[in-house]
């Protein structure tokens, strides 16, 4: 799911190569955008999520293009992360997984910096040396010095590693969409996504607007086929809150597929339940097409970005926390539609979110899909006879997606499958989501 555009968010990271930033400008000390990378990175190994990590480390008094060298590096680091540990393996008495965080991630922040980047060997060495220094690790400076002056391009790369990509997911990709389109898909996830934004009534006054700054912003398109009001500004367009028209509540930012998937509800008719509703995209979307939605999510702090949208864009719901997993949600009645946007392994998201395909594992969708079940199950029972259930997922995999759908539909006489929606793999730098519509008798 992505996010609405909240005050206080982040900005995009910039393009790969990246600002060509002074390494040393302090001889000596560590450039605060490398410190808040190895930081980052370190936090991400222990499951933190990258670019909350960001915010979290990039102080308000950090400088622009530190702040945009962090981005660059993280991103950097784990889009390649498997070419890079290949690099560095050989040298390493020991493994990667078995060094401290902030070591293993100078390491990789400065491999990134020889190999992918353009930044002088005794630069990048220097100051992978100062940052682990910084973050806590001093004791491995010596460590990080001597592996670093050694490194270079790794001799042999199997295929996944070329692809930086889990063995386990090109292997399953493989089988489904063929070698060739899985090879574009992973080297898409290599490249910086797109910012997709959707109007909140006047697209062509939007688009208007951003042309004024010298955005050209193109209709957003999946498989041929328009998504209505959603614009693709295309990567590297700077701080979301900067833009034109943001503040005034001109649109928010949605992936083009999370739009077009949760568009499967239909054109606006009455009373529409979005039942896991952060970060808030698909309420706005529907509030604004003149819906009557009430939100819900398990989380209260994962509304607090809903509520913000909501008035920002001047858009009314209801907002009710609960947790699906426990049944229906005795607070509520009966709805002309629901949708639920199931928590899933975003596997279709790791263009966005590099540091998933990392953290994930074969199991992890099957896995899944029990929670996912429950979430449908209870939902479902807030559809009035004759409504419509829209179930969608973030992630291809079937476990996910369909096999869900199947089970629940067996389980379910009373729903039939209307319609369904797939973007994987994508083509336009969407995210691939996965989605079905079904009708209650």
């Amino acid at each position: 799911m992505t996010s609405p555009g909240r005050p206080g968010g982040r900005g995009r990271p910039p393009q790969r190569g990246g600002p060509r930033t002074p390494a040393r400008a302090n001889p000596g000390r560590a450039n605060p955008g490398r410190v808040a990378a190895v930081r980052t990175l370190a936090s991400v190994d222990a499951g933190a999520h990258a670019e909350e990590a960001l915010v979290a480390f990039l102080t308000s008094s950090t400088p622009e293009p530190d702040r945009g060298l962090a981005w660059h590096l993280v991103f950097g680091v784990l889009r390649h992360r498997s070419e890079l540990d290949a690099a560095l393996r050989p040298l390493l008495r020991q493994p990667l997984d078995a060094l401290d965080g902030e070591v293993r991630a100078a390491l990789r922040v400065g491999a990134f910096e020889i190999l992918l980047a353009r930044t002088s060997t005794y630069a990048a060495v220097d100051q992978a040396v100062e940052a682990a220094r910084a973050a806590g690790a001093g004791r491995a400076s010596g460590l990080v010095n001597a592996i670093l002056r050694r490194v270079g391009p790794p001799d042999t790369l199997s295929r996944a590693e070329a692809l930086n990509h889990p063995a386990w997911l090109v292997a399953r990709w493989d089988a489904r969409y063929g070698a060739d389109a899985t090879e574009a898909w992973c080297r898409a996830n290599g490249a910086p996504p797109p910012l997709f934004v959707v109007a909140r009534d006047d697209v062509d006054a939007v688009q208007a607007r951003f042309a004024e700054t010298g955005l050209i912003p193109s209709p957003a398109s999946i498989a041929g086929e328009a998504v209505p009001g959603v614009l693709d500004l295309g990567p590297g367009v700077g701080r979301v809150e900067a833009l034109p028209g943001f503040d005034d509540g001109a649109w928010w930012v949605q992936d083009a597929a999370s739009a077009w998937v949760s568009d499967l509800v239909g054109p606006a008719a009455g009373t529409l339940l979005d039942a896991c509703a952060a970060p808030g995209g698909k309420t706005l979307r529907h509030a604004a097409a003149g819906w009557q939605v009430t939100a819900a999510d398990v989380a209260p702090e994962r509304l607090d970005a809903l509520h913000g949208s909501l008035e920002r864009l001047r858009l009314q719901a209801p907002v009710v926390v609960h947790d699906w997993t426990r049944g229906p949600c005795a607070a509520l009645g009966a709805f002309d539609a629901v949708l639920v946007d199931a928590p899933c392994t975003g596997l279709g998201t790791v263009r966005r979110h590099p540091e998933i395909r990392w953290r994930r594992g074969p199991f992890d969708p099957a896995q899944a899909a029990a929670r996912q079940a429950a979430i449908l199950r209870a939902a479902a029972t807030h559809v009035r006879p004759g409504g419509a259930l829209v179930y969608m997922v973030c992630s291809p995999e079937p476990e996910e997606g369909e096999q869900v759908v199947q089970a629940f539909v067996a389980d379910n006489p009373a729903f039939t499958v209307a319609a369904v929606r797939a973007t994987a793999p994508p083509t336009g730098g969407e995210d691939a989501f996965w989605g079905a519509r079904l009708v209650r008798a």
